[in-house]
């Protein structure tokens, strides 16, 4: 009984889902068509679709069909491009502009040098989206040409103190530069900056190069291509050292005229270099020479370029590579100065005699010759002169006068005075020598130096000798 039991149930169970399934089964799936169109409508309703647009960088391709026949181009118009995207809300909301992708294929270039834009998505997405894109992309096109051109380092910033920028060696030295007729022609040089901002060891670094015209300006182009990406740079840095300056005068001044004194500007320079080489460097020296000067002369201030009087190996900066020499010529001037016979010193007298320095005048006039500066305040009391009687006897004698305490000066022609020298015992010297005769005069910059007396003839009559002795 149990069994046919079992087989009722399901017999039961069957037919009560049968009811369910087939009970007003029109109802039913009108019913389940009505939530499908309520569902598609609300959802249209939450994401509906929508149009935006983005601004995208436009890509090339295909440059080599112009390379090919020695063409380049600059874009003119349609380097970059609005890109209008439609779909669904939720998918247009979730791109950005790196999403979209926008090309122009060069080798499909019409006569006027234009070509379409072409939009594309670089993602997948949930559901299908429109692009569009309504402009063109427009290029000027002009033959290519190369030039070779030599590779100049610039430096910026200051190294560390102490130190100084030495050879900077740029690796290539020359570079190809490629890229239309009208850029190429414009290239004056090809420049890299260096940065030397507190380095105080010699250093390499690659470096971006730029073209730029005969101006200093850069050039930009998209023609414009470079042989190598980068250029390897070597700086070597050198130590600073502080040296002063020497001015060594050579030649003399123009007759009539007297070299005064010579200055420069700046006193001291720096230098730079290996420390050996600093190390044998103690001054610099600059021979001036003033061979025929004047007062007037044209280049009593000159300038001097340092780079000539220093060693290979040594870099001078640029505001100490040159230095400014003043040089200072007076005119001499002549002066006549009296000097009283009783002021003249009689040197080397013997002890046994006693003598004076003479002249019917009472003076000696002596002509001095040199600075104006100096020749127009000197006097007699400023001079000190002097005779030689060394190893004189008793007589009459006329004798070199020799003058001390003149500076800046010379005497134009030798002076000569009669000195007297008799016995201390006061004997009257009857005796008058012959003079001698006077020898021609020699100017000379240093005062006259004591000479011998000129020799002269036996006195006529020698000095009576002291009856008391």
């Amino acid at each position: 009984m149990e069994p046919k039991n079992n087989q009722e149930k399901k017999k039961d169970i069957a037919a009560f889902w049968k009811k369910v399934l087939f009970h007003n089964l029109s109802i039913k799936i009108l019913s389940f068509l009505g939530a499908l169109l309520v569902w598609l409508f609300i959802v249209n309703i939450d994401d509906p679709y929508k149009t935006k647009s983005y601004m995208v960088h436009v890509d090339l391709t295909n440059e080599d069909a112009l390379r090919s026949v020695h063409k380049v181009y600059e874009i003119v118009e349609g380097g970059t491009a609005t890109v209008r995207v439609r779909g669904r809300r939720s998918v247009v909301d979730n791109l950005d502009a790196s999403d979209i992708k926008a090309t122009a294929d060069l080798s499909e270039l019409s006569a006027v040098n234009s070509v379409d834009i072409k939009p594309s998505l670089k993602i997948a997405t949930s559901s299908d989206v429109e692009l569009e894109c309504t402009q063109v992309l427009k290029v000027s096109l002009e033959d290519m040409e190369t030039k070779q051109v030599k590779v100049t380092v610039e430096t910026e910033g200051t190294p560390a103190e102490g130190y100084t920028v030495g050879s900077c060696n740029a690796k290539p030295n020359v570079i190809e530069v490629s890229g239309g007729e009208s850029v190429i022609d414009r290239i004056a040089t090809v420049k890299v900056t260096l940065n030397v901002n507190g380095a105080s060891d010699s250093f390499l670094k690659n470096l971006e190069p730029a073209a730029y015209d005969k101006k200093g300006n850069k050039i930009i182009s998209s023609t414009l291509s470079f042989e190598k990406k980068t250029i390897r740079v070597k700086a070597r840095l050198l130590q600073n050292k502080t040296i002063p300056v020497k001015i060594h005068i050579k030649g003399k001044v123009a007759n009539g005229y007297e070299y005064v004194d010579a200055t420069c500007v700046p006193e001291e320079i720096e230098i730079a270099g290996s420390a050996r080489k600093l190390a044998s460097i103690s001054r610099l020296d600059i021979p001036i020479d003033v061979t025929g000067l004047t007062s007037d002369s044209s280049d009593l201030e000159r300038d001097i370029e340092v780079v000539n009087y220093l060693p290979d190996g040594i870099t001078i900066p640029e505001e100490y590579q040159k230095i400014s020499v003043k040089i200072d010529v007076e005119k001499k001037k002549e002066k006549k100065i009296k000097i009283p016979t009783s002021s003249i010193m009689l040197k080397n007298l013997d002890a046994a005699y006693e003598g004076e320095a003479y002249d019917p005048s009472g003076n000696i006039e002596i002509v001095v010759s040199g600075k104006e500066s100096y020749v127009k305040g000197l006097e007699a009391d400023d001079i000190t002169a002097s005779v030689d009687c060394g190893a004189l006897g008793a007589g009459t004698y006329q004798l070199p006068v020799d003058f001390s305490g003149l500076k800046d000066c010379e005497i134009v022609e030798e002076v000569y005075v009669h000195v007297l020298i008799k016995n201390k015992s006061n004997a009257e010297v009857t005796a008058t020598p012959t003079p001698t005769k006077k020898p021609s005069a020699k100017a000379t910059k240093e005062p006259s130096k004591t000479k011998e007396p000129a020799k002269t003839e036996k006195p006529t009559q020698t000095p009576q000798e002291d009856k008391s002795e």
